[in-house]
């Protein structure tokens, strides 16, 4: 009868994955890579990654780690970084933290003139023609 192994929890996020952790999550795959089908073995290498990157809010729990080849782990990390720019772009453009345009285009809405078809142009902030 197999006991029950309790799941690893890193803790901190900086911790080293055991390698008694790291066969277990071998198994738990086939002993493959999810991404792209290929047995795990000298010409192939896992490389250990967060199904969640830590940076967008991932544990460093072993049900959130998987094993990939490195040419699907480099992609991934490709995407979860990409993904992160764009979370805290996000989040900065909506507490108002985002820089605004430092020389706009004259006339246009990020200007402090508008100029309207007749030819006359007016200061957005007052309201009356220059």
């Amino acid at each position: 009868m197999t006991r029950n192994v309790p799941e690893w929890v890193g803790k901190t996020d900086e911790s080293a994955i055991p390698q008694r952790v790291k066969l277990r999550i071998l198994e738990r795959q086939g002993n493959k890579c999810p991404v792209t089908s290929m047995l795990f073995g000298p010409a192939c290498r896992p490389e250990f990654d967060h199904i969640t990157a830590l940076v967008n809010g991932g544990e460093n729990r072993e049900s959130n780690i998987q094993a990939l080849s490195s040419f699907a782990h480099k992609e991934k990390t490709a995407k979860d970084v990409a993904q992160k720019k764009k979370d805290r772009r996000v989040r900065a453009k909506h507490m108002g933290l985002k820089p605004k345009a430092y020389n706009p285009i004259p006339g246009s809405k990020g200007s402090r003139w508008k100029k309207k078809p007749c030819g006359t142009v007016i200061d957005r902030e007052t309201g009356l023609p220059v």
